[in-house]
């Protein structure tokens, strides 16, 4: 299958419809602007720094018109975009930089220590900032007015073709780069038509960061594709939010938490949201308080599953169904098929019974940058093994129990335990250490660490929390510390996590 330039097929189709507004800068851009500024960008990319198809570009900035602009600009050129974190530590992000090889980074003026420090680290001579020059640095807007504005099209695209990078977090706590291709942008956006009603007269309002695949692609590439527009916010701002639903959105997506903050706002009760069509929620699970407080208000929020591996949309529940039944993901979207199998038999199981989650179809990742072994290890005869623990009922609507893998998800992110629990061993009168997320009403989950000294050792739980804020992103940083003489393992010597689970599940004990 080919994907086309979407752009250049807009520009001409409506030029002058907007497909971007930027809530922080206030900058409207039209299909035909769009079209122009990601084909100066890819002009700049290929005449000045000489950059060819497959070569990397690091991107390290907030969500915004630019950030789209880069991203198909990548795409017109064959670069493949790496989407760079900005709530990782500068040694976390050191590392994926590397890993990454990329040719040239980009950062925002915000993260302009953490990115002069990055192309330090990883000897990168090509180097901007979206903003104005700086220290011989070059500015974006300046590199894009000295371009000739010519339309660069796109070659039509393979499905595999790959056209950015999204790093997620092993369960080793490695980073892996999950290769994001053109043919799984293509297939989540048919699946988000089909399964929300996207449309071209719609307006969806994006308040998840675009270093995410919730960001770019829940729904802001597909509202690209059907020609919509798209209301971009820099970060999520909870009375800007409210303000866009009663006046202008028609679409919105938000993590369990932002509907949170939402439903916390002194004009919620009154609120009028009318004008919105869809409501989808996803990236943890949803209190169902919380949407029944919703469907009080003639909300239903539909909700889903997905991952970074995936595009990210497998699952989303119809507003019948959710209304229905709180609680279920629904039935797999078009473009995707799911089973659940017994986890240590690998046989297919029945309705009602619970397994792992195996996904396959055309929307799901060809694999790891650069890692043949975890792309081999994710799947079995064709089918992505999530790791997650689910069962489907009797009318095929499926539910999400646990995760097999120790994951956790705080705000919307995922947090490996493996990793938090590396950097804890590594302060000094710490023996054994593990890590389990715990429900949070505001994040969804937050970690507990469960901590073992050696004798005579003198550690806080402030000292232990006071270590990972330093060495990695805040949300990693356990919210609970308990010091215990010795931590549960199992026969064969591992973390016996379902026994700490059961002893040191709720929150403060």
């Amino acid at each position: 299958m080919l994907i086309p330039d979407w752009l250049v097929k807009h520009a001409k189709q409506f030029p002058e419809k907007i497909a971007l507004v930027d809530l922080h800068s206030a900058r409207s851009v039209s299909y035909a602007h769009l079209n122009e500024r990601a084909s100066r960008f890819a002009e700049f990319m290929r005449d000045l720094w000489q950059i060819k198809p497959g070569d990397r570009i690091a991107v390290l900035a907030h969500s915004s018109t630019d950030y789209v602009e880069m991203l198909y600009g990548c795409g017109k050129l064959g670069a493949i975009m790496v989407c760079l974190n900005w709530r990782l530590a500068p040694s976390e992000l050191t590392g994926i930089v590397e890993d990454a090889a990329p040719a040239a980074i980009v950062w925002g003026e915000e993260f302009e220590q953490t990115g002069v420090a990055l192309a330090a680290a990883c000897k990168l001579k090509q180097q901007m900032v979206i903003g104005a020059a700086k220290d011989g640095v070059t500015g974006y807007e300046s590199a894009l007015a000295d371009m000739s504005g010519r339309s660069i099209e796109m070659p039509w695209r393979n499905h595999e073709d790959v056209w950015y990078l999204l790093y997620t977090a092993g369960t080793t706590g490695k980073p892996k780069g999950v290769l994001q291709t053109w043919g799984m942008a293509f297939t989540n956006a048919v699946n988000g038509m089909l399964a929300a009603g996207l449309r071209r007269e719609d307006k969806m309002l994006s308040v998840l960061p675009y270093f995410h695949t919730g960001g770019l692609n829940l729904y802001m590439n597909p509202m690209i594709m059907c020609g919509g527009t798209t209301l971009i916010m820099r970060q999520f701002d909870v009375d800007q939010t409210m303000d866009l639903l009663e006046r202008e959105a028609t679409v919105m997506f938000g993590v369990p938490a932002i509907y949170l903050f939402l439903s916390q706002h002194p004009r919620f009760t009154s609120a009028d949201f009318s004008r919105v069509r869809n409501w989808a929620c996803g990236g943890a699970p949803i209190p169902k308080t919380l949407l029944e407080q919703y469907l009080a208000k003639g909300v239903t929020i539909c909700f889903g599953f997905g991952m970074t591996e995936t595009g990210p949309t497998v699952f989303l529940t119809d507003e019948a169904t959710a209304r229905k039944k709180v609680g279920t993901v629904g039935k797999p979207v078009m473009y995707v098929e799911g089973k659940v199998v017994d986890s240590a038999t690998r046989q297919n199981l029945g309705a009602n019974q619970r397994g792992e989650l195996l996904l396959r179809g055309p929307g799901l990742t060809p694999g790891y940058w650069h890692k043949p072994e975890a792309t081999a290890k994710a799947y079995e005869d064709g089918w992505l093994c999530t790791g997650d623990i689910a069962y489907f009922d009797d009318d095929g609507d499926y539910y999400i129990v646990d995760r097999s893998k120790d994951m956790y998800i705080s705000g919307g992110e995922n947090v490996y335990p493996a990793e938090v629990e590396n950097v804890i061993f590594q302060l000094e009168g710490v023996a054994e250490v593990a890590v389990i997320g715990v429900h949070d009403a505001k994040w969804g989950e937050v970690g507990k660490a469960i901590v073992a000294l050696k004798p005579g050792a003198q550690v806080s739980d402030a000292d232990v929390v006071a270590h990972c804020k330093a060495r990695l992103a805040g949300f990693k940083a356990p919210k609970f510390v308990v010091f215990v003489s010795t931590v549960a393992r199992n026969a064969a010597g591992k973390l016996d996590k379902p026994t700490l689970r059961q002893q040191f599940g709720d929150q403060t004990g």
